[in-house]
């Protein structure tokens, strides 16, 4: 577990720097695709909801000191939304293509939804909000759906060091 655990915890740092330095600097993007939102939820879905939690959590504790938005933002809904995710996932089967773009699109939403939210409670943040009907979100949405079978797929060919349940226990609990 700590393997699998250290290894989500650099690809989302790396994934975080990339983020923050690479494709921010690209003119032609509207808004940043949310890459750590797509792993956040693929982790979430494939350990459950206590590996969720700890990996939004993470993730954004990452994000409050790299963006400088105060201490906790991003760590709030990160970590509420890999608790859910991790809920449902033992039910929900993350490969193809439907699975993917359904759980990112969804999440997409309730990312924008929390902050919105968080906006509406702390005024003085001064964030740079942007409601449903925006070319951000739209730009947003279809980026992070289009992008989340790729990167599903990716992390699926390292699933044997990002899960904390082996392989073959997998195997044995479908055929049973």
């Amino acid at each position: 577990m700590a393997k699998s655990f250290l290894t989500s915890t650099l690809i989302i740092f790396f994934t975080i720097i990339l983020e923050a330095t690479v494709l921010t600097n690209i003119s032609f993007l509207l808004v940043v695709p949310d890459i750590v939102l797509i792993i956040t939820i693929y982790l979430s879905l494939l350990n459950g909801k206590l590996y969720g939690e700890t990996t939004g959590f993470i993730s954004g504790l990452f994000l409050d000191f790299i963006t400088g938005v105060p201490f906790g933002f991003n760590c709030v809904y990160r970590t509420l939304m890999g608790y859910f995710y991790g809920l449902i996932s033992h039910s929900v089967i993350i490969s193809g293509i439907i699975m993917p773009v359904l759980s990112v699109g969804i999440g997409t939403i309730v990312k924008r939804l929390f902050i919105i939210i968080l906006s509406l409670i702390y005024p003085n943040l001064h964030l740079n909000v942007y409601g449903f009907i925006s070319d951000q979100f739209l730009f947003e949405f279809i980026a992070n759906v289009a992008l989340s079978p790729f990167i599903f797929k990716f992390l699926s060919f390292f699933k044997n060091t990002l899960s904390i349940i082996d392989t073959k226990d997998m195997i044995d609990n479908v055929q049973s």
